[in-house]
């Protein structure tokens, strides 16, 4: 399982994430599926448009035992994706139930992404289950909250891999120099840089995914983070279904 982390929202996590799940579908025969745990729902809105949910992941994590999943078949890549859904009146998101979902998840899935809520935002107790349960770390920073990724990623277990995106960066913004030597970065050997392109804004804005698009660096540089990501996760476990 692959979680996704971040300080805080609006650094283009559900994006990044949402992108790289569909590469690595589309260049693999795994099973990939995207949990979705954000408020905005971002990141399943882009791979399952319009699909809406009674039983999605907070329903889940409240207690309620089913999960309704959207799948979009596009460009022979299928991502399967459980959106947000509604917050059931006084729930409380918790931890244990997380490792439940992560747990059915991987009977039917090669690939788990969980897309969480910044740290700096409620349901802690279900972002230190996530952190528990993780085989892969997928940590996303703007060039202003760089500095405060770096300290996530120092409070993470040192065991488990990082993969580590700049994104939004400008030429003239600080920050590339600490993410993109690669093999020397203090963010370790998969770090990436992702440039602010205007393409890329737009799509977002009509919650498209940009990861379709062509002629853009942002592809480019997904696709180098969805290869990688398959040798890693070669490494970590040989999927098996």
């Amino acid at each position: 399982m692959i979680a996704a982390l971040s300080h805080k929202g609006g650094v283009g996590k559900s994006t990044v994430l949402s992108s790289v799940a569909y590469a690595l579908r589309k260049e693999t025969h795994w099973r990939v599926v995207y949990v979705d745990a954000t408020a905005d729902a971002l990141g399943s809105d882009m791979l399952a448009p319009g699909c809406r949910v009674e039983f999605g992941t907070y329903t889940f994590l409240s207690g309620v035992d089913a999960i309704q999943m959207c799948t979009i078949e596009a460009d022979n890549a299928a991502v399967d994706t459980l959106p947000p859904g509604p917050i059931p009146r006084n729930a409380q998101l918790r931890g244990d139930r997380l490792r439940d979902l992560i747990s059915l998840l991987t009977a039917d899935y090669n690939i788990i992404f969980l897309d969480l809520p910044g740290t700096d935002e409620a349901h802690s107790d279900i972002i230190r289950a996530a952190i528990d349960v993780a085989d892969i770390y997928f940590l996303v920073a703007e060039p202003a909250t760089l500095t405060l990724l770096y300290n996530l990623k120092q409070r993470l277990p040192q065991s488990k891999p990082v993969v580590a995106v700049l994104n939004k960066h400008l030429d003239d913004a600080p920050g590339k120099h600490e993410i993109n030597q690669i093999g020397t970065s203090k963010f370790g050997k998969f770090a990436y840089v992702i440039p602010l392109e205007g393409p890329i804004h737009n799509a977002v804005m009509r919650r498209e995914l940009p990861a379709k698009l062509r002629g853009v660096k942002f592809v480019e540089v997904i696709d180098r983070i969805g290869a990688d990501i398959q040798r890693l996760i070669l490494d970590v476990r040989s999927p098996s279904k």
